[in-house]
């Protein structure tokens, strides 16, 4: 039985939140939507913060059986999967080139691994090693400031609605691992509140760490440029000159190499333990060697750049139906079994 506070529910949800796709969101959502794209992400974070106020309705409520769990822990090992293929790739085109891609996912997941032989602690407690990193980045983005063209962000145009769908869409990609929220809000201690001001404060931190980064991008590239340029924030960085770092874009890679390794280790801890619940065999630590190797392994059978772009565009899909259609599948049988 694990216990959290309220700061350590909500860091693990803020990590695994951003963890997966920061870097890379700004892109889609601005092909989608443009010189709207900011607007369009407000109205988002609008939508994403109703559904952290709905999940808190019904957390309670959501006491998923075997297969149910193991639909999820099937969905959280694809977007671990999906992940862990991307961030090689990424990392193989700006600094390990020459470096065997195995050793680089290898080198990624044994970290996940001895946190999660290690005592449940470990795990929960990893994201305070990235509370004074991420504010890091935000700061090395101003350095761009003299770069921007507050221009690049009009016209707003209202009047091709298909395009704010589109846009929606696009920005749900941001919204991925949300439905943690329902299986760690119980193990929150009771007399922790978490509705009312604490769940807007995480809402506002979230909308503020994407939209800052979503504002930077557009207003540093043209919006032809945005649409083809996939990690946008890196090559933001490599364009500045700072006298105490030799480039930006280095330190920021280093950054979200350990903001990914974290990731994968939560995404990992909450499979693991959700797992373990309806195991009939309770051997954590071989379920622990068992997913960990197969982290490690299936990947590398996405490693090209078409098959990285096509499972990155089909997990939107898997996330809006494990996050917001199996939740009402589960709150409604469980309501039938209640009467």
């Amino acid at each position: 039985m694990i216990t959290l506070t309220r700061t350590q529910f909500f860091l693990i949800l803020f990590i695994i939140q951003t963890g997966t796709v920061y870097i890379a969101f700004q892109t889609r959502l601005i092909r989608a939507a443009e010189t709207n794209a900011w607007v369009v992400f407000l109205v988002a974070g609008a939508i994403h913060y109703l559904q952290l106020v709905l999940y808190e309705k019904v957390y309670e409520r959501i006491n998923p059986g075997p297969f149910i769990s193991w639909l999820y822990i099937g969905y959280w090992f694809v977007i671990v999967v999906t992940f862990l293929a991307y961030i090689d790739y990424a990392l193989a085109v700006w600094i390990f080139p020459d470096t065997p891609q195995i050793i680089i996912i290898g080198v990624m997941v044994g970290v996940s691994l001895y946190a999660n032989l290690s005592r449940a602690a470990t795990a929960i407690n990893l994201p305070v090693l990235l509370v004074p990193l991420i504010p890091l980045l935000i700061l090395a983005l101003l350095f761009a400031i003299p770069d921007l063209e507050w221009t690049r962000l009009f016209p707003i145009t209202f009047s091709d609605e298909k395009d704010w769908f589109k846009g929606l869409f696009a920005a749900q990609t941001t919204f991925i691992g949300v439905e943690i929220y329902l299986f760690l809000r119980k193990y929150v201690k009771k007399d922790s509140a978490i509705k009312g001001i604490p769940l807007f404060i995480y809402q506002n931190i979230w909308l503020f760490i994407f939209l800052t980064g979503l504002l930077f991008v557009q207003m540093f590239f043209p919006v032809r440029d945005a649409k083809i340029i996939e990690e946008p924030i890196i090559y933001i960085l490599k364009s500045q000159k700072v006298t105490f770092v030799e480039r930006l874009d280095l330190f920021f890679l280093f950054v979200w190499m350990t903001w990914s390794i974290v990731t994968i280790t939560l995404y990992s801890f909450i499979s693991i333990h959700v797992h373990q619940l309806h195991a009939k065999k309770k051997n954590s630590k071989r379920s622990t060697i068992i997913y960990h190797v197969l982290i490690c392994l299936v990947p590398l059978f996405f490693l090209t750049k078409e098959r990285v772009d096509f499972i990155r565009s089909a997990i939107i899909y898997f996330h809006l139906f494990f996050s917001i259609v199996l939740p009402v599948v589960v709150v409604l049988m469980n309501r039938r079994k209640a009467s």
